[in-house]
């Protein structure tokens, strides 16, 4: 079983973008979306219209800038691949600890398995959870569609919070 990154966040996170479990690369990179097809890093800077950043922990310090934390439904796991769909075993994160740590206003999740997990588990009932299409590259084909997604989610962030 392979074990997924420690969360990202601190006690002034609001939002947590939570996707399934880190890819082959981030694993080896131990960065979340360490992969450079994985588009999160530039569709959030591009979001924020501040300069793309190519080092980990300037990055990892804008997020935490803007109140966002970073972690994944799954804390160990099998699969071959990165793909979400090849998942054999796995086992969910204990999400109380950044529960209890930080004020979480809504919660983004990173693709279709990370939502289902959530729904499903109901791992968040009194939180708000908007579902968006994976960042990684597998969905580049829906670039336009994901990106609306994502800017309508951060949108209501800084709408709502």
């Amino acid at each position: 079983m392979k074990k997924g990154l420690d969360p990202i966040f601190n006690q002034d996170t609001n939002i947590l973008v939570l996707g399934s479990a880190p890819s082959e690369q981030s694993l080896k990179k131990q960065q979340y979306y360490g992969n450079n097809g994985n588009q999160f890093w530039k569709m959030l800077f591009n979001y924020y219209n501040v300069p793309f950043e190519t080092d980990y922990n300037k990055r990892v310090n804008f997020l935490l800038d803007h109140h966002i934390g970073l972690w994944d439904v799954y804390h160990l796991f099998e699969r071959e691949g990165s793909l979400d769909t090849s998942f054999k075993t796995v086992e969910l994160n204990d999400f109380s600890q950044i529960l209890t740590q930080a004020d979480i206003k809504l919660i983004i999740t990173n693709g279709k398995k990370a939502y289902d997990e959530v729904i499903n588990n109901q791992l968040f009932p009194e939180i708000k959870i908007v579902p968006c299409i994976s960042t990684s590259g597998a969905a580049n084909g829906q670039m336009e569609k994901r990106k609306m997604q994502w800017e309508e989610a951060l949108e209501m962030v800084d709408k709502e919070f």
